[in-house]
C-alpha cells in the first residue's frame, strides 16, 4: 500500500471499497475515466500524450491538481503509440502518424480471424494467435520465425514492460500526492467480445452466427478459461479492486435477445462467476444500453460486479440490481460536453437522492470522457458530489 500522506489514501480506499460492497461510506466516492480530456486540460495535443509518456503522466497530474476524486480508471497512456508503432500495428491509427496531431486514436476493425480459422483456433488458440493472428495485425510479424519477426517480439515485450512500469510508478506517485486509488486491477472481456471485436469483427461474427453457429459457440467456450485467467494475471492476483471489463457487443441492439441469450450471456456469466470464486469482482462497464438484459444480469452472485450505467435505464437498473450490486456512472457524456454546470449539478443531486441514498453508488460519467467535455461541467460534477453526497 502506498505511503500516502495524512492517511488520505486509506480514507479514499475505504470509501471506494465500502461502496463496491454495497455499503454506505462517509460520502459518495468519485471515480472517473478522463482519457484524452486530460490532454486538452493540460494544453497538450493528442500526439504529445500518445508519444511522450512523461507528458502523458504529467497531464494526469495537472488534472488531479484541480479535481478531487477518489479513483481513476486509466490514463491515456493505455494507448502508448510508440509501442504499437514498434511492431507495425495495423489495428490502430494515431495522431502524428496516420492522423493529424490533435485527433483521437482510431481502432481499425477487421476480420483478422478468417471464417475458416475456427477449427485451428479451437484446437490450440495460443498457437493460432502466434502463427496467424499476430502476423496479420503487425507488419513486423509478417513472417513468423524470421529475424525481423523475432526482433519485433522482443521490441513488443520490452515496450509492454516499459509501459506497465511507467503506469505503475505513476500510480504510486498519484497515491502519495493525491491519495488516489486505482479504480481497477486487471482487464478482461466477454468471450463473445473477444471473438466479435478483436478477431472476427462485427460483420464476420454476425455472418458466423448464421452460417456456423456451433463453431462460434465452441470458440466462445474455449475462451472462457482464457479470459478469466487473463483478468487475474493482469491484476497480479489482486482481489481488492475490480477487473475492468469494457463490454461492447452485448449492448442492445447489437444482438437480438435470442442471440444475446445463446451467444453472449452464458460465457460472460461463466467468466464472472469463475473470477468471483477467487474473490475477484468485475467492473461491468456496460457501454450503451443494457436495459433489456437487467433481469439476466441479476442472476450473478451478490456483489460480484459493479454495474456501470451508461445509457441503461437508471431507474430499472436500481430497481433490479440495486442493493445487491454497486451501481456507478450515468452522468450523460452529452451533458458533460454540451450542457451547463447547473444542469450537471442538478443531475448529480438527483442521482444521489434517488440511487445513492442507501450507499452502493459511485459517481462517474456514463462513458469514457472525451476531449469535448467542458472543464466547468467536470468541476460541477466533482464539487456537487463532494458537498451534496455526504452521508
Amino acid at each position: 500500500m502506498p505511503d500516502a500522506k495524512n492517511g488520505l489514501y486509506e480514507e479514499k480506499l475505504k470509501r471506494y471499497t465500502i461502496a463496491m460492497d454495497v455499503g454506505k461510506p462517509d460520502k459518495v466516492p468519485i471515480r472517473l475515466n478522463p482519457s484524452e480530456f486530460v490532454a486538452k486540460y493540460a494544453g497538450l495535443t493528442h500526439q504529445e500524450i500518445y508519444y511522450e509518456q512523461h507528458k502523458n503522466m504529467g497531464s494526469v497530474d495537472k488534472f488531479l491538481d484541480d479535481y478531487d476524486i477518489d479513483a481513476l480508471l486509466a490514463p491515456p497512456s493505455l494507448w502508448w503509440a510508440t509501442m504499437h508503432d514498434a511492431v507495425g500495428a495495423v489495428y490502430y491509427r494515431f495522431s502524428g502518424r496516420q492522423l493529424e496531431e490533435n485527433r483521437q486514436f482510431q481502432y481499425v476493425e477487421g476480420e483478422y480471424m478468417k471464417a475458416d480459422d475456427y477449427d485451428e483456433f479451437i484446437v490450440d488458440p495460443t498457437k493460432w494467435v502466434l502463427n496467424h493472428f499476430l502476423p496479420r495485425i503487425h507488419e513486423e510479424f509478417a513472417e513468423p520465425g524470421s529475424y525481423r519477426a523475432n526482433v519485433a517480439l522482443i521490441k513488443g515485450a520490452i515496450g509492454f514492460m516499459m509501459q506497465n512500469g511507467a503506469m505503475h510508478q505513476a500510480g504510486v506517485s498519484w497515491a502519495e500526492k493525491y491519495g488516489l486509488v486505482t479504480g481497477i486491477t486487471g482487464i478482461g472481456k466477454a468471450p463473445f467480445d473477444t471473438l466479435g471485436d478483436t478477431l472476427r469483427g462485427l460483420t464476420g461474427v454476425m455472418k458466423d452466427m448464421r452460417k456456423q453457429p456451433d463453431k462460434v459457440k465452441t470458440a466462445i467456450e474455449v475462451l472462457i478459461p482464457h479470459n478469466a485467467y487473463f483478468a487475474m494475471a493482469t491484476a497480479a492476483g489482486d482481489t481488492v479492486f475490480p477487473a475492468f471489463f469494457p463490454l461492447h457487443r452485448g449492448s442492445y441492439p447489437f444482438l437480438n435477445p435470442q442471440q444475446w441469450d445463446n451467444f453472449y450471456w452464458p460465457s460472460l456469466k461463466a467468466v464472472i462467476e469463475d473470477l468471483w470464486k477467487h474473490g475477484k469482482r468485475v467492473l461491468f462497464y456496460a457501454e450503451g444500453n443494457w436495459t433489456p438484459y437487467l433481469e439476466k444480469i441479476a442472476e450473478l452472485p451478490d456483489k460480484s460486479i459493479v454495474f456501470h450505467v451508461d445509457t441503461t435505464d437508471m431507474e430499472k437498473a436500481y430497481e433490479i440490481l440495486g442493493g445487491r450490486f454497486c451501481l456507478s456512472g450515468n452522468v450523460p457524456n452529452t451533458m458533460m460536453s454540451h450542457g451547463k454546470p447547473e444542469e450537471v449539478s442538478e443531475y448529480c443531486k438527483r442521482l444521489i437522492d434517488k440511487y445513492a441514498r442507501d450507499g452502493g453508488f459511485i459517481m462517474d460519467t456514463g462513458g469514457v470522457m472525451q476531449m469535448d467535455v467542458k472543464a466547468e461541467n467536470l468541476a460541477a460534477l466533482v464539487e456537487t458530489t463532494r458537498k451534496y453526497g455526504v452521508y
